[in-house]
């Protein structure tokens, strides 16, 4: 595979070879009109990386379905990356939360079926856990999953 400026071909911003013009002072290099050339520079400048880096990965959507507390169901598609929280808030949907962190059980939740990773919480113990409570601010999708919503007074 063929590299241009340490990104793979397929993901660089400018389709045609940098040209090199010479002046007695200094040396520029001029890059060819595009409306995508002066986004690379200024994204490296605030620590951004490109998103076609080299060895990036795409996430895996999982399909949850989100029964609120009247029994009306929303399924939404969910990054293994995100929150369950966030994919939902992204889909139209409000749930309840507090601290976005695992660290109450505002959000909990009870998973009907699928897996999730929520390892980044503190709250729930193995037993709640094992019971099947999640907490959706800090729970990832790990496959298709069901959920229902408002649990708080059933932790208790």
């Amino acid at each position: 595979m063929s590299a241009i400026g340490g990104l793979p071909a397929t993901c660089a911003f400018m389709s045609q070879p940098k040209r090199q013009f010479q002046s007695t002072t200094t040396s520029l290099v001029k890059a060819p009109s595009s409306s995508l050339g002066s986004v690379k520079p200024i994204s490296r400048s605030f620590g951004l990386r490109s998103p076609c880096s080299v060895g990036a990965s795409m996430a895996v959507v999982y399909k949850v379905k989100l029964i609120g507390p009247n029994g009306d169901e929303h399924e939404i598609e969910a990054p293994d990356d995100s929150y369950i929280l966030d994919s939902a808030e992204n889909a139209g949907l409000e749930l309840p939360y507090s601290c976005r962190a695992g660290s109450c059980s505002t959000c909990a939740g009870t998973l009907e079926s699928g897996m999730v990773d929520q390892s980044d919480g503190s709250f729930l113990d193995e037993d709640q856990m094992e019971q099947g409570y999640v907490l959706t601010c800090i729970s990832y999708p790990k496959s298709d999953c069901v959920i229902y919503t408002h649990k708080e007074e059933e932790l208790h």
